[in-house]
């Protein structure tokens, strides 16, 4: 077994590789045909989604969590055609989970869990946000 400071260095290499591959994918990645529409609509869903959370609104929850579960149907499509984002597409499969858990618990009226999994929708947008999202959004 390695000693703990090689490791921490092996670990931090690792991460540093990642991070810097990330962001060259996403610098070299044309996104000139990105659906901006799609992508706002998308937003516009997820912040009145919040809104229906905290007003324990589960119909318009439920329809503003398909909103965002389709809209990153559209997206993990997209990135799937570009290729050698896999991250990308991973982040829109995940942020379709966190939709279809709130679409469930919202219906269920277990607007704690619903509520959760749209903490959990809010990083996973982040993260693709961060490494992904084009300069004109």
């Amino acid at each position: 077994m390695l000693p703990a400071a090689m490791r921490m260095k092996t670990w931090t290499g690792l991460c540093i590789f990642l991070l810097t591959a990330t962001v060259f994918a996403a610098t070299t990645l044309d996104l000139s045909d990105f659906d901006e529409d799609a992508m706002h609509a998308i937003d516009d869903a997820k912040q009145d989604l919040e809104s229906d959370l905290s007003g324990n609104d589960a119909k318009s929850a439920a329809a503003n969590a398909a909103i965002v579960r389709d809209g990153l149907k559209w997206a993990e499509s997209y990135f799937a055609k570009k290729g050698s984002v896999d991250d990308a597409i991973q982040l829109a499969q995940q942020g379709q989970e966190f939709a279809a858990t709130i679409i469930k618990s919202a219906g269920a009226k277990d607007f704690a869990a619903a509520s959760d999994a749209y903490d959990g929708l809010v990083r996973t947008c982040k993260r693709c946000h961060d490494a992904y999202k084009p300069p004109s959004l």
